[in-house]
């Protein structure tokens, strides 16, 4: 099991693989390095990951925080179906909708 996070440009990248608790810590990096060198947005494409745990909201929740301390606005596309759930039980339906709209 692994993740992986690519750039496809300044302000879009993509990830993929599982986000576990033992795989997101070698992403979390990565994705602020990129979101603090995006230009006003920066766009997640997650229509490549296959496997997720609440370890996976937590990286998007710290890169959200990392996105709000440095002016971006951080967009999410593809979020995976069975996160959802993860999302909704921890109460936090409210904070993720703007970001896939």
């Amino acid at each position: 099991m692994s993740v992986s996070l690519t750039r496809i440009d300044d302000n879009r990248a993509e990830l993929a693989g599982s986000l576990l608790a033992t795989t997101v810590v070698s992403v979390l990096p990565d994705g602020e390095k990129l979101i603090r060198a995006a230009k006003g947005q920066w766009t997640l494409n997650m229509a490549a990951v296959n496997e997720v745990s609440s370890a996976g909201v937590a990286l998007l929740l710290e890169w959200l925080r990392c996105a709000t301390a440095a002016g971006i606005n951080l967009h999410i596309e593809n979020l995976p179906e069975h996160m959802k759930p993860i999302i909704s039980i921890s109460d936090l339906d409210s904070l993720f909708e703007p970001l896939l709209a």
